[in-house]
């Protein structure tokens, strides 16, 4: 057996914390991973432990779908997370979040397309939302593959969302960055119409800008 890694198991509590800590997880919705793909080993979140009080040895640690270390049963969605990192073998990382604001869209099984932002349009450009698919089972993550092909961030239809990157951080960031734009974009159509960007200067955004979502998805099929 290969020697399990003190580090990413860090990795795991300590972004499963600042998750906590920024109401975006909570005891019993959310969890995090990281795969370490030289050992194939998944680091994930344990089943129903509050996520402020994890250390590294309530990490659960998963080869081959068999649990094989962990104080704690893993999380009912090592499925999910395991179908993400399967449809991207360039990310390691998967970060499957209840934000209130995101939330609300997979529940309404709504898309988000706004418009008005330049950060959601240069890191996002939309989000899709997959149908329901029944939590625990591998039908929660249905569509994930084709999803994922070109999106980082995808809605879960009546559940939540998933968001994968090379790292944890890398996967709560673009999360907690989505989550603040639509808490802003609501609180803006309080005060007034939503002005957004033209089509025109968004078309030019996407293609021209280096870090547009449209431009890494290239740069990243270039690549594979």
């Amino acid at each position: 057996m290969e020697p399990q890694s003190h580090a990413l198991k860090k990795e795991v509590v300590t972004y499963s914390k600042i998750m906590d800590r920024k109401g975006l997880v909570n005891t019993l919705e959310g969890n995090l991973s990281v795969l370490d793909r030289d050992t194939g080993y998944l680091y994930i979140t344990p089943s129903g432990i509050r996520k402020s009080m994890l250390d590294e040895d309530m990490i659960a640690v998963m080869e081959g779908g068999k649990q094989i270390a962990g104080e704690y049963k893993r999380s009912s969605e090592y499925l999910l997370h395991e179908a993400a990192l399967a449809a991207r073998p360039d990310c390691a990382a998967v970060a499957h979040i209840h934000a209130p604001y995101l939330s609300a869209y997979a529940y309404c099984n709504k898309p988000i397309e706004i418009k008005c932002s330049t950060t959601f349009s240069l890191v996002f450009e939309s989000i899709p939302c997959l149908p329901y698919g029944e939590p625990g089972t591998i039908h929660i993550a249905d569509g994930i593959e084709e999803a994922m092909q070109d999106h980082d961030l995808v809605l879960l239809g009546n559940h939540g969302c998933i968001a994968i990157g090379q790292s944890l951080e890398d996967a709560c960031k673009i999360v907690e960055a989505a989550e603040e734009v639509l808490k802003i974009y609501h609180i803006a159509k309080e005060i007034g119409p939503v002005h957004d960007i033209t089509s025109e200067k968004l078309e030019s955004l996407y293609e021209n800008h280096p870090g547009s979502r449209r431009n890494r998805a290239r740069a990243r099929n270039q690549n594979h």
